[in-house]
């Protein structure tokens, strides 16, 4: 398979940025899983691994909150 055939496959089948919901979501888990088999996030372009840094620290924030908002009620 190459390139071209590649994204004729995807295209016809589960493309990321379909019109139909389903087809999107089936998609973006196929994307997903895909990304994760092929390459270590460590070798990332700087802009996801930025983003990916900036996401683990947004969840990080909403987990202490939530935590010190446990405590509080105790």
């Amino acid at each position: 398979m190459n390139r071209k055939e590649a994204i004729e496959i995807i295209e016809g089948l589960y493309p990321v940025d379909s019109d139909y919901p389903d087809t999107n979501a089936v998609g973006d888990r196929l994307l997903a899983r895909a990304k994760r088999e092929a390459e270590n996030w460590r070798t990332l372009p700087d802009a996801i691994l930025f983003r990916y840094a900036e996401l683990c620290l947004a969840e990080e924030n909403k987990a202490t909150v939530t935590i010190e908002k446990q405590r509080a009620r105790r």
